[in-house]
Parts: C-alpha cells; sequence; structure tokens
C-alpha cells in the first residue's frame, strides 16, 4: 500500500512500527486489536516488522509500508511521530531493536526485561563484545563481570538482575508501559527518563461470552467444573503449585477439569511436572499446547475459575488476563508486579510464599461452593475491562502521552551503578550526598550539576565492592536501588 498522499490539516501522522499477525506473538495480537481505534483518531501508517503479508484487517489505516523506508519518510518528513512496540523476543522484534537505536521515537515497552532480545542478538550470534559491552553500559562493571559468567564460563546471568532496558530507553523520546510497576522500575535505573503509562486494549466484546455455548463447541459438558490457565507456558506461570492444588481439590470434586492452554516452553519440562504431581491414571488435566485464536477465546468463555499467576515478572502485563476480563471471567493472580495493582473485587490474589499450593487450594473450595462470589468476580472484571481496556481508551491513551511528552534530543545518560541492597555502604553514601546537596540549595532543575555529579560518583567505582557479595535478593526482584 502507497503512502498517504494527503493528511487532514492538524490530523496527527504516525508510523506504527509493530509486528503483525501471522507472527506468533501476543504483541502482534496487541497491534491488531488497537490499530483500528488509533486510525480512527490520527493518520497511522503502519511499518510492520515482518515481510508476511498481515493477516487480519487493520481498519482505517493510511498505509502499509516496509520497515525498510521508514528513513526515508521521516526524512521527508512524511511523519510526526514513530511509535515502536518492542517485546523481548529477537524472532519478533530484530529490525525494530536496531532501528530505532538510530531514529529515535515513542517505545512502547511491553516488559522491560529485554535480557533475551540482547543476548539472542549479541552472544547467541557470535558477538560475544557486544555484550559484554550491553551488561557493562547497562550495569557497570558488574553487568561486565556478569556477562563473562556466560561468555567465559557458560553461567547465565539472572535476567531479572541484569533487564538490559536502559539503552532502548536513553535511545528514546519516551517510553510507554503498561503498568506503574514497569514505569516504577525504569525510573529506578534512569530517573530522568520520560515514561508513561497506556492500559492493554483488547477488542473482544465486553461480557459478550456464552459459556454454555463456547462448552458445546468444545465438546464439554455443561456442567463439568472447569479450572483453567492460559498463555505461554514457563515455570514463571507458577504450574506446579497450581496442579498441585488443583489435585488435591479433585479429590473432593472428581469430575472437576484443569485446561492449560498454550504453547509450552520447550525448556520446561510440563508432561514431566504433571506426571510428577498427578502421578499415574486420569489426571483430569489436559494440556491443549497452542491453539488458533478463536480457540483460546472459546476456552477461557468455558472456564469457571481462570489461574493466571506469573513471578518472578519482568515488568510484562499480562495479555491473556485482559482478554479474561473482558470475558467476564473469575480469575486468581499473583499478588505482585502488575497484578497487584488491580483493584480489589476485580480478581482474587494469591500470595507467593510456601503456602502457595494451600492458598489456591482455599480459593478453588471457596470460588466452586459459592456461586455468588464468582459471579460477582465476573460481573466486576467486566466493569473493569469496559473502563479501562476498550481500543478506543487506550488509543485516546497513546495520543495523550505523545502530547505529554514532544520529540527531543536523547538526555545525557549517566553510568550505572550496580545493582545495590538498600542499606549498602553505596546507598547510604548516596543519602549522605544527597541531603548536604539539598542543603547547599541544590534541586531537580539542576540538571545539568546534578549529573555530573553523578558522573563523579561513578566513577568511584565502589560497585567493586558489590563484586565482593552475591547480589540480594532485593535486587533479584528489580528492586534496585541507584
Amino acid at each position: 500500500m502507497p503512502f498517504a498522499e494527503s493528511t487532514p490539516p492538524g490530523r496527527l501522522r504516525l508510523a506504527y512500527v509493530s509486528p503483525l499477525p501471522p507472527d506468533r506473538s501476543g504483541i502482534a495480537d496487541y497491534s491488531a486489536d488497537l490499530l483500528p481505534a488509533l486510525a480512527a483518531a490520527a493518520e497511522v501508517s503502519v511499518y510492520p516488522e515482518g515481510e508476511a503479508p498481515p493477516a487480519v484487517d487493520l481498519g482505517g489505516i493510511a498505509g502499509l509500508r516496509p520497515l525498510a523506508a521508514l528513513p526515508e519518510d521521516v526524512a521527508a518528513g512524511r511523519v510526526d511521530r514513530v511509535i515502536y512496540q518492542l517485546g523481548n523476543s529477537a524472532a519478533s522484534h530484530a529490525r525494530t531493536f536496531a532501528l530505532l537505536h538510530r531514529l529515535p521515537g515513542v517505545v512502547v515497552l511491553h516488559e522491560y526485561l529485554l535480557h533475551h532480545l540482547v543476548r539472542e542478538l549479541t552472544v547467541a550470534q557470535g558477538d560475544r563484545a557486544r555484550y559484554l559491552e550491553e551488561l557493562r553500559y547497562c550495569a557497570g562493571s558488574t553487568g561486565e563481570r556478569a556477562a563473562r559468567s556466560l561468555v567465559e564460563h557458560g553461567q547465565e546471568p539472572r535476567p531479572w538482575s541484569f533487564p538490559l532496558f536502559e539503552r532502548v530507553v536513553d535511545a528514546s523520546e519516551a517510553v510507554l508501559v503498561h503498568s506503574e510497576f514497569a514505569r516504577r522500575r525504569i525510573l529506578q535505573s534512569r530517573p530522568l527518563a520520560r515514561v508513561g503509562v497506556v492500559p492493554m486494549p483488547c477488542a473482544l466484546p465486553v461480557g459478550g461470552s456464552d459459556r454454555l455455548a463456547a462448552r458445546r463447541r468444545l465438546g464439554l459438558p455443561p456442567e463439568v467444573p472447569l479450572v483453567a490457565s492460559f498463555g505461554f507456558v514457563t515455570p514463571q506461570k507458577h504450574l506446579e503449585p497450581a496442579i498441585a492444588a488443583f489435585v488435591r481439590f479433585r479429590r473432593e470434586v472428581p469430575e472437576a477439569r484443569y485446561w492449560i492452554v498454550g504453547e509450552v516452553s520447550p525448556y520446561y519440562d510440563l508432561a514431566g511436572v504433571v506426571a510428577r504431581i498427578a502421578g499415574p491414571g486420569e489426571s483430569g488435566i489436559t494440556v491443549t499446547g497452542r491453539v488458533e485464536l478463536d480457540t483460546l477465546h472459546d476456552a477461557m468463555a468455558a472456564c469457571d475459575v481462570a489461574l493466571n499467576l506469573r513471578h518472578p515478572t519482568g515488568g510484562e502485563s499480562s495479555a491473556t488476563l485482559v482478554r479474561l476480563l473482558a470475558l467476564g471471567r473469575a480469575v486468581v493472580v499473583t499478588d505482585a508486579g502488575s497484578f497487584a495493582e488491580l483493584p480489589a473485587g476485580s480478581v482474587v490474589f494469591v500470595a507467593v510464599d510456601e503456602q502457595e499450593e494451600q492458598h489456591l487450594l482455599a480459593i478453588l473450595r471457596r470460588l466452586f461452593a459459592d456461586p455468588s462470589l464468582r459471579h460477582a468476580l465476573e460481573r466486576n472484571a467486566a466493569r473493569l475491562a469496559e473502563r479501562e481496556h476498550r481500543p478506543a481508551a487506550t488509543a485516546q491513551r497513546y495520543l495523550e502521552a505523545l502530547g505529554r511528552f514532544p520529540p527531543r534530543a536523547p538526555s545525557p545518560v549517566v553510568p550505572p551503578l550496580a545493582p545495590t541492597a538498600p542499606g549498602a555502604m553505596e546507598v547510604r553514601l548516596l543519602g549522605e550526598l544527597g541531603a548536604e546537596l539539598a542543603d547547599l540549595g541544590l534541586g531537580e532543575d539542576d540538571e545539568p550539576l546534578l549529573v555530573e555529579l553523578a558522573r563523579a560518583f561513578v566513577g568511584l567505582d565502589l560497585d567493586r565492592v558489590a563484586n565482593r557479595r552475591d547480589v540480594s535478593p532485593a535486587a533479584e526482584r528489580g528492586e534496585v536501588v541507584r
């Protein structure tokens, strides 16, 4: 599709870079949901990450252009702003990742954890030097040492300790995320960054699901109690306590079933986990693998209780959760990360502790024993989706953010400190230094001087001290003090 020849006066011209269906990524589906609403509010030209023609109707977009044409279109003044959609998969975002560093724009970070993306584009391609440089850039000498543990000894650093979003943030006009949790984490490392929050869109008709009709299509009896989990299956989905809780629940409700719907990571032996926990014989547990989107929505509509667990988190929000909310389903979520921001009464929270299995069992017992409680959750979930996740509402938040964060040159970058535990010597020194500077009258308006002072502090190389101790649990969780 050629570039639009004319644009109504005053209408913002956006270049939108993203994977699109048939790319097998949640961000491709996200863009398919958002683009028709965004195109109704602005002049949107789409630059797909992949080469395949889009497998969906993108609504009233102004143009569909090859990604290689974006620099020329920007130089020719054909677009006002560039929006990049970025996730943690090299298969879906390699070209976008390379381009956004050369052509600044607004980056929508679907998770702040980009370690896997960087690793696949560097050391996995044989470029060890660039991997070392990326970790040094983002986490100083401690990061460089962590990188050497992989390239020289095969010991991979924990990605949650080194999420590697810093260079993307530094190269961007602004960053948009889907939760305050992700926003706070980015600002911990880059306090001068411009970071906004936009909700995830969902184009499903709110409350439009028919549980019985979905069960008929799936060949599932109407009265069977159905628990389900959805999405890409990794150890972070906490399926082991979920399976263990369901096995105990099924001893009390033998007709109950548990569906695990989604592609299983090749690095996770889910079949072995089920066999170990459920034992031999009929367990009531079905692992479907990846299914088409229509089947996914039917499975979501058919379930009574969805277990949407995740820990640790890389700051991502859950597209499957938003779809479940829109379908008006009772959902149990981990009380951590972005999930913890959900309003009470819209979901059920479960803590991440040694009692997680027992908590899940108690929740299943309560929700199936009290249908009125389950139905109240369903109503509240649908109301939340209607209020927060309509594509038109998300599109409006995009435009508001673009207005709040006008184009600007990249901010000066302060060299990073290593991940540091609260109470550590360097943290106390920073606190004392900050107090002295405040007494001298320095404030937020004295940014150039503060940057120079920060550079001088980093130059003391105090993070060498951190190398003599293990990274703290707080730092592993992303609670990094700068």
